[in-house]
This record gives structure tokens, C-alpha cells and sequence, in this order.
């Protein structure tokens, strides 16, 4: 199975197995493959296989995808070749049928846009700090009740100790 090998400027490592034939990469938690690096946009960039390729497109990210230190906007991926998302470095290892090409293979950039087919996101896979959903306010909202109902309480007994 393809796989992506990535190392974050701090020195976080992970891997990541391509598990659908479509997949988007960012730092967002909604993401199919969540790196959390400040450098790489919240939807930075989309895999997707292509006839027999993987083909990886830069998805209009801040940082920018680069490959040899020039920006690309899609590249095709081949076994070994090494890619950067915003400022963290990968490596792409390919499948079986892409281990015929050499180890430190290169990619062939291509021109393109953005192809919005959906991916499945029941595949998906994160790296990274899960963001902690929000309240709605509740916990807040029970205190304020609590308070005033001790509030009530002690109007209460200061009341009755007057009146006795």
C-alpha cells in the first residue's frame, strides 16, 4: 500500500498509509490526513490516483507544495521522491506497482487545476492534536442557576433567624 513519510521542522514524524483513491491533506481536523504544523493550511492539498499515478495538487495553500525548493501546483509521485507541504518534508513510498521506479525518483510537475471529485472520509486518518469541540455554554449557564438558588437559600435563613 502507498504510503506518505512526513517530518515536521520540530522533528515529528509520522507515516500515513493512502488507504482511498482520494484524500485531502491539511492541518483541520476534517481533513482524510491531519498533520498539525503551523506551516501547512487548514486544506492544503488533495491525493488522488490517477490511471496508474498518484498525483498530488496543491489546493491554493498559503506555505505552497514544493519540490526541490520550486512551488508546484501538481505533481505526479514516484516511489521515493521527496515533496515539501508548507515547511514540513515528505517522502512518497509508492505500492508495488510503483517500486519499479528508482529510489530518489523525482515527480513530474504538471499543469492543472483542482479536480473536486469527493473522497470517502470514512478512510480517514490524523495526525496531530484532535481540536476539543466547544461547548455550547451550559456549564456556564448551570453555575449562574446554582448560584442563585444558594442565593435564595441564604435570604432565606437570614429571614427566619430575624424573625425568631
Amino acid at each position: 500500500m502507498a504510503k506518505i513519510q512526513f517530518t515536521t521542522p520540530e522533528g515529528a514524524s509520522g507515516e500515513v498509509e493512502l488507504t482511498a483513491e482520494r484524500m485531502s491533506i491539511g492541518r483541520a481536523d476534517d481533513n482524510s490526513i491531519a498533520i498539525g504544523d503551523a506551516s501547512i493550511s487548514s486544506h492544503h492539498a488533495e491525493i488522488a490516483i490517477e490511471g496508474d499515478a498518484w498525483v498530488l495538487t496543491d489546493i491554493g495553500s498559503t506555505n505552497g507544495t514544493k519540490v526541490r525548493g520550486e512551488r508546484v501546483e501538481r505533481i505526479e509521485m514516484t516511489s521515493g521522491g521527496k515533496f515539501t507541504l508548507g515547511s514540513v518534508e515528505c517522502v512518497f513510498i509508492g505500492d508495488e506497482s510503483s517500486y519499479s521506479s528508482a529510489p530518489g525518483a523525482s515527480f513530474t510537475s504538471t499543469a492543472g487545476g483542482y479536480n473536486s471529485r469527493p473522497y470517502d472520509r470514512g478512510f480517514r486518518t490524523g495526525f496531530g492534536e484532535k481540536q476539543k469541540s466547544k461547548g455550547d455554554g451550559s456549564g456556564a449557564l448551570m453555575g449562574l442557576g446554582i448560584l442563585a438558588l444558594l442565593a435564595c437559600a441564604a435570604s432565606v435563613f437570614f429571614i427566619m433567624q430575624m424573625g425568631a
